[in-house]
């Protein structure tokens, strides 16, 4: 498909938020029954019911969206017991229900039967308990939806764990990988796209303790090879200044990445990644790197913009989140931090790699936490967040939108993988996928979402689903929440809520 850029601004920031003094988010965390929901694991919006209301998994508890109005405790009704603190959402087996796997501790496998319950499912023990993340897909191929878990560390014991993969067997989950020296390193995110358009999914850890990341590139069988450095992610590697892991691999400083995400930040249909890093004032530390994918012009090596994001500098970022909050077609992001004396911080992009902070996040409360997770979770046509354990509904004015849940055929009934590109007149093109795990542990909601600033007319969605096969939907109306199931037409699951 052709790629190409609109030089006009859609939504002028002026227009949008003349004053900048109205709040652009309110906490509605009592108001809908999420008090105490908890702040120090990750979030995961997960909509395990398929109704379209998206629901959520936070530190040990699954909440049941009512409707938009209303959460409401179902994990003892579930029949979950001693869930983890890291959690993925996906349907494992190719029922059409959305299961949870925990793949910390030692690890389990929640099937799903979508209306509430789960049961035990087969999984083989985890090699070590050490994971704050893990993301889903489907890595060699077969349909299946496999699993990849990074591993951090004990500190006291200056001891690394490896990483390591599970591979679906037709709704068991096999270990079938860990990671051996020089990759062992000290990882707390892992992320996954395919960046460079092969058809197989890649996979990004993000690495602490000023460790080099690692991008592993896959040949579509499952078989990766690690090529951060060659292609420009591992993080800035200063050789004058290089540390010793406890496994004898002898490293060049890069930073401490506590999150990294996948997304299109500049509109060319090619995914970019954030990095999130914490970071110390000595300068050879990385700070947060924005790194924009080449594309096949550059054979997809990153292209270092982080000094185009500008991005205001302080120690102790955490957790991050990127969605268009403002409806203007453009991906903008959320860093929250660990440090009393820092904050959490909400950037919109200005486009050309530009971002402005939003003064007081635009009413999300500082708080100290790693957790940031996207959703429409009353379905109003405006992405809410969730963070530090509060549930901050969006406000701002809205904007034209179009939003659209996928179905994919089994195993991989959820759609993780696919990615969609919509185009219409006006509209920024703009790229997203199905994804199902990115910052720090966290889970956005399934739906893709695309802001469609002022424009109002038809729009077309090429969706590329994950074993490759391509359809386009034209005729699709702005302000719509559509469900497509592969190979049907589009269904309107929600009308227009909310007028701009």
């Amino acid at each position: 498909m052709k790629r190409f850029q609109i030089p006009i601004l859609i939504l002028s920031v002026a227009a949008v938020f003349p004053a900048m003094a109205q709040p652009l988010f309110e906490d509605v965390t009592g108001a809908v029954g999420l008090s105490g929901a908890g702040s120090s694991t990750g979030a995961v919006w997960v909509d395990f019911d398929r109704d379209g209301w998206p629901d959520l998994f936070v530190q040990g508890r699954l909440w049941r969206n009512i409707g938009g109005k209303k959460f409401v405790n179902i994990t003892e009704a579930s029949g979950i017991t001693a869930p983890g603190r890291t959690a993925v959402a996906a349907d494992f087996n190719g029922d059409g229900h959305i299961d949870l796997v925990f793949p910390d501790k030692d690890g389990a496998l929640w099937l799903g039967d979508g209306k509430g319950g789960f049961t035990r499912g087969e999984m083989d023990k985890t090699p070590n308990p050490m994971s704050q993340a893990a993301a889903a897909a489907d890595l060699d191929g077969d349909g299946w939806v496999d699993l990849y878990v990074s591993s951090y560390e004990i500190w006291k014991q200056n001891k690394s764990f490896p990483d390591f993969r599970y591979r679906n067997n037709h709704g068991k989950l096999e270990l079938a990988w860990t990671a051996s020296p020089p990759e062992t390193m000290r990882a707390r995110c892992v992320t996954m796209a395919d960046f460079n358009r092969d058809g197989a999914i890649d996979v990004y850890v993000g690495n602490y303790r000023l460790q080099p990341n690692i991008l592993w590139v896959n040949d579509g069988k499952g078989n990766f090879v690690n090529r951060a450095s060659e292609l420009g992610t591992a993080g800035s590697e200063r050789q004058n200044v290089t540390f010793t892991t406890d496994l004898g691999v002898k490293y060049p400083s890069c930073g401490h990445t506590i999150s990294a995400i996948w997304g299109d930040f500049n509109n060319d249909g090619y995914f970019d990644l954030f990095v999130g890093n914490f970071s110390h004032p000595p300068k050879y530390q990385d700070r947060p790197m924005f790194l924009q994918n080449g594309g096949p012009a550059e054979n997809f090596r990153f292209i270092d913009r982080s000094a185009d994001a500008a991005l205001v500098w302080q120690e102790s970022y955490s957790g991050s989140a990127a969605a268009d909050f403002d409806n203007d077609g453009r991906l903008d992001l959320f860093f929250a931090t660990v440090y009393k004396n820092d904050k959490g911080r909400l950037f919109r992009n200005l486009g050309e790699w530009r971002f402005q902070e939003i003064p007081e996040a635009g009413g999300v409360v500082s708080a100290l936490t790693y957790q940031a997770a996207w959703a429409d979770f009353d379905n109003d046509g405006r992405l809410d967040l969730f963070t530090a354990g509060k549930l901050y509904r969006n406000i701002a004015p809205a904007g034209n939108r179009l939003r659209l849940e996928l179905t994919d055929r089994a195993p991989n009934t959820m759609a993780i993988g696919a990615v969609v590109t919509v185009s219409g007149d006006g509209i920024l093109p703009q790229t997203r996928q199905v994804e199902s795990g990115t910052g720090h542990g966290c889970q956005n909601e399934a739906v893709c979402h695309f802001g469609l600033g002022s424009a109002s007319g038809e729009v077309t969605a090429e969706i590329r689903w994950p074993d490759g096969a391509v359809e386009s939907f034209p005729g699709l109306k702005s302000n719509g929440y559509y469900r497509i199931v592969r190979g049907g037409p589009p269904a309107l699951r929600f009308p227009d809520s909310v007028k701009p």
